[in-house]
């Protein structure tokens, strides 16, 4: 929807975007400036032709107040010029329509700019550019696949793109406990962090790619990350260690994402909890500190037999585990009646932390004593932590097992520990 502007009484607002339109065409006519430099080719705009484009289209949008009949007439116009260009370059045997579709969308960015959306515009300005600037990493990444790899590469695009919208979203089985969309989602997020840290390990190396791609799933679940590059250590043992490490960061990640979730569920239950995560968090992080110094003597090269973006067949069985768990916390809950909250919040552990920490939190001074809160969430924690351990010695090498144990049962004894130490219990 286009915000209307009066460019008499809002000639402030007016110039903003069309000048973000400005900036974000010579955002885009840098990277060709450049890149015609560096090829020592000619290019029929560059630095200065492409901010006109971006101005021309928010100007049109604004005059008009619409994007009609005016803003598609300057966008032919635009078009025509590129054709000609292209034609001109196809007689010299010079293919290629990368500048000329760039000129055709800096054109609508700044239409775009000028209906006020300059968030939408900014980012779809800076994702341009940043793929322009990337041609040569982009071009050799799909040159240097194989056909399994593309094979992997589709078949995430389908369980993401394709099965997951199609699947119910609603409760099935007792208690409507299990929701296929979901538990699908699980699959997608396993096969997802497999992919990611493939794509990382490509672009960064072995090592320095596989620790950002589990800071990163660290974000979304470290459980995930944890079955996720257990089964990789299978695939490439030479990264096990690696591999481990990385785990071990996503999982030292989940006590902060903890804080948080209780910090915005429930701020009560936060004081209780903070002497467990802080505890936790420092026996990780000091543990994974001491592996990464023995480590570093190691070479960062690739490893060749990394190849194999995802197993389809882990990240679904993982999703089973997923949704039996589920069906124990809700049982627990159930049965057990005053003890089923600390039975549910051992048994969620197994999962993931998120929903039983947003749970208690939520109920911490609204019935449930902040105390009871802390210690359901602490337990969930170390459960958690323990569970990942499991995963890792289930599927991983056996030095990844060993890794992701040193790591994860330094996070466990000094969380542990505090719960004694502060006296966190229900």
């Amino acid at each position: 929807m286009i915000e209307p502007v009066d460019l008499i009484a809002q000639p402030g607002v007016a110039l903003l975007r069309v000048f973000v339109a400005g900036v974000l065409g010579g955002l885009i006519g840098l990277e060709r400036e450049r890149a015609s430099h560096a090829g020592r080719d000619p290019m029929f705009a560059g630095v200065r032709t492409y901010p006109l484009f971006a101005i021309l289209g928010a100007s049109l949008t604004l005059a008009t107040g619409e994007i009609g009949a005016a803003v598609i007439a300057g966008f032919l116009a635009v078009a025509g010029l590129a054709l000609v260009a292209y034609w001109r370059s196809s007689s010299r045997h010079e293919i290629g329509t990368t500048t000329e579709s760039a000129a055709l969308a800096t054109y609508w960015i700044g239409a775009i700019a000028g209906t006020g959306a300059l968030v939408l515009a900014g980012a779809i300005g800076i994702t341009i550019a940043v793929l322009l600037a990337a041609k040569e990493r982009l071009e050799s990444f799909p040159q240097a696949m194989s056909r399994e790899e593309l094979r992997a590469t589709l078949t995430l695009a389908v369980i993401a793109a394709v099965i997951l919208p199609l699947l119910p979203d609603r409760g099935y089985g007792p208690w409507d406990v299990w929701n296929p969309r979901k538990l699908w989602t699980v699959v997608v997020l396993v096969s997802a962090l497999s992919f990611g840290a493939f794509l990382a390990v490509r672009l960064w190396g072995s090592r320095r790619g596989l620790y950002l791609s589990g800071l990163l799933g660290g974000l979304v679940s470290s459980t995930a990350v944890a079955v996720s590059f257990a089964s990789r250590s299978r695939e490439a043992p030479k990264s096990s260690v690696a591999l481990a490490i990385a785990a071990g960061m996503a999982s030292m990640l989940m006590f902060v994402r903890v804080a948080v979730l209780a910090a915005v569920a429930g701020p009560s239950a936060v004081p209780r909890l903070a002497p467990f995560l802080g505890a936790a968090l420092l026996g990780g992080t000091l543990a994974i500190a001491l592996l990464m110094r023995r480590a570093g003597s190691r070479t960062d090269g690739g490893e060749p037999g990394l190849t194999n973006p995802f197993r389809l067949v882990e990240a679904i069985r993982f999703a089973i585990i997923f949704a039996l768990v589920l069906l124990a916390v809700q049982a627990a809950r159930h049965w057990f009646q005053s003890a089923g909250l600390i039975v549910a919040s051992v048994l969620a552990g197994f999962a993931d932390v998120d929903a039983i920490t947003l749970s208690l939190s939520s109920m911490a001074g609204g019935g449930l004593p902040p105390e009871t809160a802390a210690a359901g969430i602490a337990l969930a924690a170390l459960s958690n932590t323990a569970a990942k351990a499991g995963y890792a010695a289930w599927r991983g090498t056996g030095t990844y097992r060993n890794t992701v144990a040193t790591i994860l049962g330094a996070a466990f004894v000094a969380g542990a520990g505090a719960m004694i130490v502060f006296g966190i219990k229900p």
